[in-house]
Protein backbone atom coordinates (compact mmCIF):
# COMPACT_ATOMS: atom_id res chain seq x y z
CA UNK A 1 0.00 0.00 0.00
CA UNK A 2 0.67 3.36 -0.94
CA UNK A 3 1.90 6.37 1.43
CA UNK A 4 2.01 10.26 1.22
CA UNK A 5 4.45 12.88 2.92
CA UNK A 6 4.10 16.52 2.52
CA UNK A 7 3.18 19.60 3.89
CA UNK A 8 0.35 22.36 3.13
CA UNK A 9 -1.48 25.18 4.06
CA UNK A 10 -2.06 23.91 7.46
CA UNK A 11 1.31 23.23 8.55
CA UNK A 12 3.53 25.39 6.77
CA UNK A 13 3.68 29.22 6.15
CA UNK A 14 3.64 30.90 2.75
CA UNK A 15 7.25 31.33 3.19
CA UNK A 16 7.96 27.45 3.84
CA UNK A 17 5.79 26.49 0.82
CA UNK A 18 7.51 28.31 -1.25
CA UNK A 19 10.93 26.84 -1.10
CA UNK A 20 9.10 23.32 -1.82
CA UNK A 21 6.86 24.91 -4.73
CA UNK A 22 8.71 22.26 -7.64
CA UNK A 23 8.21 24.32 -11.21
CA UNK A 24 6.82 21.87 -13.70
CA UNK A 25 9.98 22.51 -15.96
CA UNK A 26 11.99 20.69 -13.14
CA UNK A 27 9.77 18.15 -12.18
CA UNK A 28 11.04 15.34 -13.78
CA UNK A 29 14.45 15.32 -12.68
CA UNK A 30 13.24 15.98 -9.26
CA UNK A 31 11.06 12.92 -9.12
CA UNK A 32 14.37 11.30 -10.26
CA UNK A 33 16.40 12.39 -7.79
CA UNK A 34 13.86 11.18 -5.22
CA UNK A 35 13.44 8.17 -6.75
CA UNK A 36 16.81 7.12 -6.39
CA UNK A 37 17.49 8.43 -3.59
CA UNK A 38 14.50 7.37 -1.46
CA UNK A 39 14.49 3.82 -3.74
CA UNK A 40 11.00 4.01 -4.24
CA UNK A 41 8.92 1.83 -6.53
CA UNK A 42 6.63 4.24 -7.65
CA UNK A 43 6.37 7.73 -6.73
CA UNK A 44 3.98 11.03 -7.98
CA UNK A 45 4.41 14.34 -6.66
CA UNK A 46 2.05 17.11 -6.24
CA UNK A 47 3.33 21.00 -6.11
CA UNK A 48 0.44 23.65 -5.55
CA UNK A 49 0.08 27.07 -4.09
CA UNK A 50 -0.54 24.86 -0.79
CA UNK A 51 0.77 21.97 -0.68
CA UNK A 52 4.05 19.87 -1.49
CA UNK A 53 2.96 15.39 -1.36
CA UNK A 54 5.37 12.81 -2.27
CA UNK A 55 3.43 9.93 -3.10
CA UNK A 56 5.08 6.29 -2.67
CA UNK A 57 5.19 3.00 -3.22
CA UNK A 58 7.97 0.75 -1.72
CA UNK A 59 9.18 -2.56 -0.17
CA UNK A 60 10.67 -0.85 2.93
CA UNK A 61 8.37 2.13 4.48
CA UNK A 62 10.49 3.46 7.06
CA UNK A 63 14.24 3.56 4.48
CA UNK A 64 12.08 5.74 2.07
CA UNK A 65 9.86 8.16 4.42
CA UNK A 66 13.28 8.94 6.72
CA UNK A 67 15.19 9.41 2.58
CA UNK A 68 12.32 11.56 1.49
CA UNK A 69 11.80 13.87 4.44
CA UNK A 70 15.62 14.22 4.64
CA UNK A 71 15.43 15.30 0.72
CA UNK A 72 12.54 17.84 1.26
CA UNK A 73 14.75 19.47 4.00
CA UNK A 74 17.25 19.41 1.74
CA UNK A 75 15.17 21.58 -0.82
CA UNK A 76 14.09 23.55 2.04
CA UNK A 77 17.63 24.64 2.85
CA UNK A 78 16.37 23.77 6.73
CA UNK A 79 17.70 21.36 8.99
CA UNK A 80 14.69 20.28 10.11
CA UNK A 81 10.82 20.36 8.33
CA UNK A 82 9.22 17.60 11.00
CA UNK A 83 6.85 19.89 12.46
CA UNK A 84 5.66 21.00 9.21
CA UNK A 85 5.37 17.54 7.73
CA UNK A 86 2.26 15.00 7.92
CA UNK A 87 2.93 11.27 6.62
CA UNK A 88 0.01 8.95 6.07
CA UNK A 89 0.07 5.15 5.06
CA UNK A 90 -2.31 2.21 3.31
CA UNK A 91 -6.06 3.54 3.46
CA UNK A 92 -5.41 7.04 5.48
CA UNK A 93 -3.49 7.99 2.43
CA UNK A 94 -6.03 6.69 -0.21
CA UNK A 95 -8.39 8.93 2.06
CA UNK A 96 -6.07 11.63 1.82
CA UNK A 97 -5.55 11.93 -1.89
CA UNK A 98 -9.45 11.53 -2.52
CA UNK A 99 -9.69 14.71 -0.02
CA UNK A 100 -7.50 16.25 -1.94
CA UNK A 101 -8.64 15.68 -4.98
CA UNK A 102 -12.32 16.32 -3.98
CA UNK A 103 -11.16 19.92 -3.13
CA UNK A 104 -12.30 19.13 0.93
CA UNK A 105 -8.61 19.64 2.08
CA UNK A 106 -7.82 22.66 -0.20
CA UNK A 107 -7.91 26.56 1.57
CA UNK A 108 -10.71 27.46 -0.08
CA UNK A 109 -13.38 24.29 -0.16
CA UNK A 110 -14.14 23.01 -3.61
CA UNK A 111 -11.70 24.93 -5.20
CA UNK A 112 -11.57 23.90 -9.36
CA UNK A 113 -8.03 24.26 -10.04
CA UNK A 114 -6.89 21.18 -7.72
CA UNK A 115 -8.32 18.13 -9.70
CA UNK A 116 -6.25 19.53 -12.95
CA UNK A 117 -2.89 20.01 -10.75
CA UNK A 118 -4.19 15.94 -9.14
CA UNK A 119 -3.97 15.12 -13.24
CA UNK A 120 -1.50 16.86 -14.07
CA UNK A 121 0.95 15.79 -11.18
CA UNK A 122 -0.15 12.18 -12.04
CA UNK A 123 0.31 12.21 -16.10
CA UNK A 124 3.78 13.65 -15.57
CA UNK A 125 5.24 11.06 -13.37
CA UNK A 126 3.24 8.43 -15.48
CA UNK A 127 4.79 9.66 -18.90
CA UNK A 128 8.41 9.33 -17.34
CA UNK A 129 7.77 6.02 -15.76
CA UNK A 130 7.57 7.06 -12.28
CA UNK A 131 4.39 5.07 -11.42
CA UNK A 132 3.44 1.38 -11.47
CA UNK A 133 0.05 -0.77 -11.02
CA UNK A 134 -0.17 1.14 -7.51
CA UNK A 135 -0.28 4.52 -8.30
CA UNK A 136 -1.93 4.22 -11.45
CA UNK A 137 -5.23 2.67 -9.93
CA UNK A 138 -4.98 5.11 -6.75
CA UNK A 139 -4.69 8.65 -8.56
CA UNK A 140 -7.19 7.24 -11.50
CA UNK A 141 -10.00 6.45 -8.74
CA UNK A 142 -8.67 9.90 -7.27
CA UNK A 143 -9.93 11.58 -10.88
CA UNK A 144 -12.79 9.85 -10.56
CA UNK A 145 -13.71 10.33 -7.11
CA UNK A 146 -12.93 14.19 -7.25
CA UNK A 147 -15.44 14.45 -10.50
CA UNK A 148 -18.18 12.53 -8.76
CA UNK A 149 -17.90 14.73 -5.63
CA UNK A 150 -18.72 17.50 -7.91
CA UNK A 151 -21.22 16.07 -9.71
CA UNK A 152 -23.66 14.43 -6.92
CA UNK A 153 -22.56 17.19 -4.04
CA UNK A 154 -22.57 21.16 -4.10
CA UNK A 155 -19.10 21.34 -3.03
CA UNK A 156 -18.37 22.40 -6.71
CA UNK A 157 -21.03 25.01 -7.29
CA UNK A 158 -20.18 29.07 -7.29
CA UNK A 159 -17.29 30.45 -7.91
CA UNK A 160 -14.58 28.56 -5.40
CA UNK A 161 -11.14 29.35 -6.13
CA UNK A 162 -7.83 31.18 -4.57
CA UNK A 163 -8.99 33.53 -7.76
CA UNK A 164 -12.56 34.47 -7.00
CA UNK A 165 -11.31 34.91 -3.25
CA UNK A 166 -8.44 37.50 -4.40
CA UNK A 167 -11.16 39.12 -6.60
CA UNK A 168 -13.72 39.57 -3.31
CA UNK A 169 -10.92 41.17 -1.41
CA UNK A 170 -10.75 43.27 -3.95
CA UNK A 171 -13.94 44.06 -3.81
CA UNK A 172 -14.68 44.35 0.14
CA UNK A 173 -11.48 46.74 -0.36
CA UNK A 174 -13.18 48.87 -3.03
CA UNK A 175 -16.36 48.24 -2.43
CA UNK A 176 -16.93 48.44 -6.57
CA UNK A 177 -14.69 47.35 -9.35
CA UNK A 178 -16.54 48.88 -12.32
CA UNK A 179 -14.68 52.22 -11.83
CA UNK A 180 -11.27 50.46 -10.93
CA UNK A 181 -8.17 49.10 -13.28
CA UNK A 182 -6.92 46.37 -12.74
CA UNK A 183 -4.00 44.02 -13.95
CA UNK A 184 -2.86 40.66 -13.97
CA UNK A 185 1.26 39.91 -14.07
CA UNK A 186 0.93 36.28 -15.36
CA UNK A 187 -1.08 34.39 -17.77
CA UNK A 188 -1.32 30.84 -16.46
CA UNK A 189 -4.60 28.84 -15.20
CA UNK A 190 -4.51 30.98 -11.91
CA UNK A 191 -4.85 33.96 -13.66
CA UNK A 192 -7.47 33.13 -16.34
CA UNK A 193 -9.33 32.29 -13.40
CA UNK A 194 -8.78 35.59 -11.73
CA UNK A 195 -9.56 37.02 -14.76
CA UNK A 196 -12.80 35.58 -15.18
CA UNK A 197 -14.15 36.85 -11.83
CA UNK A 198 -12.83 40.22 -13.16
CA UNK A 199 -15.04 40.12 -15.57
CA UNK A 200 -18.07 39.14 -13.76
CA UNK A 201 -17.81 41.88 -11.56
CA UNK A 202 -17.40 44.19 -14.06
CA UNK A 203 -14.12 45.68 -13.61
CA UNK A 204 -13.58 49.20 -15.50
CA UNK A 205 -10.72 48.44 -17.22
CA UNK A 206 -8.51 45.20 -17.08
CA UNK A 207 -4.78 45.07 -18.14
CA UNK A 208 -2.76 41.79 -18.91
CA UNK A 209 1.01 41.64 -18.73
CA UNK A 210 3.19 38.20 -19.14
CA UNK A 211 6.54 37.45 -20.20
CA UNK A 212 5.04 35.37 -23.25
CA UNK A 213 3.20 38.31 -24.93
CA UNK A 214 1.27 35.78 -27.33
CA UNK A 215 0.05 34.28 -24.09
CA UNK A 216 -0.98 37.71 -22.60
CA UNK A 217 -2.46 38.69 -25.94
CA UNK A 218 -4.88 35.30 -25.71
CA UNK A 219 -5.98 35.87 -21.99
CA UNK A 220 -6.62 39.66 -23.13
CA UNK A 221 -8.73 38.98 -26.16
CA UNK A 222 -10.67 36.17 -24.14
CA UNK A 223 -11.80 38.98 -21.86
CA UNK A 224 -11.74 42.05 -23.49
CA UNK A 225 -8.54 43.47 -21.95
CA UNK A 226 -5.24 44.70 -22.88
CA UNK A 227 -2.24 43.27 -23.19
CA UNK A 228 1.00 44.05 -22.45
CA UNK A 229 5.24 42.53 -22.34
CA UNK A 230 6.18 42.39 -18.79
CA UNK A 231 8.39 45.35 -18.45
CA UNK A 232 5.69 47.38 -19.79
CA UNK A 233 3.28 45.69 -17.22
CA UNK A 234 5.36 46.70 -14.28
CA UNK A 235 5.52 49.80 -15.66
CA UNK A 236 2.45 50.39 -16.38
CA UNK A 237 1.56 50.03 -11.82
CA UNK A 238 1.57 53.75 -11.80
CA UNK A 239 -1.56 53.85 -13.40
CA UNK A 240 -3.85 50.39 -11.84
CA UNK A 241 -5.39 50.38 -8.76
CA UNK A 242 -5.39 46.78 -8.29
CA UNK A 243 -2.56 44.13 -9.18
CA UNK A 244 -2.95 40.64 -8.67
CA UNK A 245 0.27 38.66 -9.29
CA UNK A 246 0.28 34.97 -10.26
CA UNK A 247 3.36 34.53 -12.53
CA UNK A 248 5.44 31.44 -12.60
CA UNK A 249 8.63 32.89 -11.97
CA UNK A 250 11.04 31.32 -9.30
CA UNK A 251 11.64 35.12 -7.95
CA UNK A 252 10.46 38.24 -6.91
CA UNK A 253 9.51 40.32 -9.79
CA UNK A 254 7.93 43.12 -7.76
CA UNK A 255 10.58 44.38 -5.45
CA UNK A 256 10.55 46.99 -2.86
CA UNK A 257 12.60 49.43 -4.79
CA UNK A 258 10.54 49.43 -7.63
CA UNK A 259 7.30 50.25 -6.02
CA UNK A 260 8.75 53.01 -3.74
CA UNK A 261 9.66 54.39 -7.38
CA UNK A 262 6.29 53.43 -8.75
CA UNK A 263 4.34 54.90 -5.39
CA UNK A 264 6.57 58.53 -5.81
CA UNK A 265 4.44 58.80 -9.28
CA UNK A 266 1.33 57.88 -8.15
CA UNK A 267 1.58 61.02 -5.75
CA UNK A 268 -0.63 59.24 -2.65
CA UNK A 269 -2.68 57.30 -4.37
CA UNK A 270 -3.05 53.90 -2.98
CA UNK A 271 -2.16 50.58 -4.54
CA UNK A 272 -3.41 47.23 -3.97
CA UNK A 273 -1.02 44.10 -4.50
CA UNK A 274 -2.81 40.49 -4.20
CA UNK A 275 -0.03 37.98 -4.76
CA UNK A 276 -1.48 34.41 -5.14
CA UNK A 277 1.81 33.16 -6.43
CA UNK A 278 4.18 30.61 -5.84
CA UNK A 279 6.79 31.04 -4.80
CA UNK A 280 5.57 34.50 -4.14
CA UNK A 281 6.09 37.65 -6.60
CA UNK A 282 6.35 40.41 -4.28
CA UNK A 283 8.95 41.01 -1.76
CA UNK A 284 6.98 40.98 1.85
CA UNK A 285 8.92 44.65 2.56
CA UNK A 286 6.65 46.32 -0.01
CA UNK A 287 4.12 46.01 2.85
CA UNK A 288 6.06 48.63 4.78
CA UNK A 289 5.43 51.10 2.04
CA UNK A 290 3.01 53.99 2.91
CA UNK A 291 -0.22 53.58 1.09
CA UNK A 292 0.57 49.92 -0.34
CA UNK A 293 -1.58 46.80 0.34
CA UNK A 294 -0.43 43.89 0.31
CA UNK A 295 -2.24 40.52 0.44
CA UNK A 296 -0.57 37.25 0.10
CA UNK A 297 -2.26 33.95 -0.09
CA UNK A 298 -1.84 32.94 3.05
CA UNK A 299 -3.94 36.60 3.63
CA UNK A 300 -6.72 34.79 1.23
Amino acid sequence: MPFVLGLNHRTAPVALREKLAIPAQDLVQILRRLQETARTDELVCLSTCNRTELYAETKNRAFSREALKTALQSLAGLDELSAHLYYHESEEAVGHLFSVAAGLDSMVQGEHEILAQVKQAYQAAKQEGFTGKLLNVLFQRSLFVGKRVRTETGLGEGSASVGSVAVGMAERIFGSLEDRTVMILGAGQMAEATAKQLLAQKAKSLLVANRTFERACELANHFGGTAMHFEEGLRNMVNVDIVICSTAAPHVVITSEHTRAIMAERRGRSLFLIDIAMPRDVDPAVNNIENVYLYNIDDL
